[in-house]
């Protein structure tokens, strides 16, 4: 099969910043590329690097795809590409071949159908306002806390006053980001083993202390994020949960299997995409959720501004950028 390659760049900002102990998003770029087949059948797969040091490498990269070029030939460039382009690539050669049909509508805007990222700066003030929604639509809502930001014993009552706040009807996801020692990852383990609320503890050490890591595990549950990107065999190691991103791994139709075969303990998480790759997360969210361990997706939906970029209508999108 012969494909046409075509790529434009697109930038946004966020609504609002959105911190982590690592960096500080207020801005993203990328590309969005289209695939026609001789047949004219059309996918479309986004390039959105989540480090903003690897968007020069994915500019060099996507320059070196030409214009027309075989199927074959593009799968085999693009194995020594950033994961970003393998993904996109793999997401709109999967259109184009029918192994995922979008639906048209997915319903994730509601605040019980994907968690709510709390403002560092202002967490209790928010996980009030968070209450005051919650009580009115009488459904369960998940938070999630990004801490590692500020002095441990400052996060540490910030962490018993919301412990002091929250129900039954409220479930709890804290991300350190990779930043915490084994001594400050197990003291918060010890205060959360037992409650009811803490749906896990996401990734509570470096990337690479996998034998902390899976310790951890044996007393709360412990979802790996930034251990699966640099370590992707640990997917069919790790036992405990797993925080999927498919515009970050090279190939998002093994997601897409894993969650048509009921793999159970994966949730899935967005890098900010554009319209053309929530359809992904959209559409594997609703998978997920009928899956054996239904979460509701980290989907940030609140961070986005108000643009044609976050259509569910990839066509509208390409056209007017």
């Amino acid at each position: 099969m012969n494909l046409i390659f075509k790529k434009k760049s697109y930038s946004f900002k966020l609504s609002r910043k959105v911190e982590n102990s690592k960096t500080t998003y207020l801005t993203k770029s990328g590309w969005i590329i289209k695939l026609i087949s001789n047949d004219k059948k059309i996918g479309f797969g986004e390039v959105t690097p989540l480090n903003k040091e690897d968007l020069k490498k994915c500019a060099k990269q996507l320059n070196m795809i030409p214009q027309y070029i075989g199927v074959f030939n593009l799968s085999e460039q693009i194995n020594i590409f950033h994961p970003c382009i393998q993904s996109a690539i793999n997401s709109a050669l999967a259109e184009i071949n029918g192994k995922i049909i979008f639906k048209k509508n997915y319903y994730f805007n509601e605040i019980d159908k994907t968690a709510i990222l709390l403002n560092p700066e202002n967490v209790i003030s928010d996980l009030n306002e968070i209450k005051k929604k919650q009580s009115n639509i009488g459904k369960s809502v998940t938070i999630k806390w990004k801490v590692a930001l500020k002095n441990n014993n400052e996060e540490e009552a910030s962490l018993e006053e919301i412990l002091s706040q929250i129900d039954n009807n409220i479930k709890l996801r804290i991300d350190a980001n990779g930043s915490w020692g084994r001594k400050i990852a197990n003291r918060w383990a010890d205060i959360l083993k037992d409650n009811k609320n803490i749906d896990w503890l996401e990734q509570p050490l470096c990337v690479d202390d996998i034998d902390g890591l899976t310790e951890l595990n044996k007393k709360i549950p412990i979802a790996l994020d930034e251990s699966l990107l640099k370590f992707p065999t640990l997917i069919d190691k790790w036992k405990g949960w797993q925080i999927r991103r498919p515009s970050q791994e090279n190939n998002p139709v093994n997601l897409l299997r894993e969650l048509e075969n009921k793999k159970a303990l994966i949730s899935i998480s967005t890098s900010f995409e554009t319209g053309i790759g929530k359809r992904w997360l959209y559409h594997l969210s609703s998978l997920q959720l009928q899956g054996p361990t239904p979460k509701v997706p980290g989907l940030a939906m609140n961070q986005f501004p108000n643009s044609f970029l976050f259509l569910n209508e990839a066509n509208i999108i390409w056209d007017q950028l």
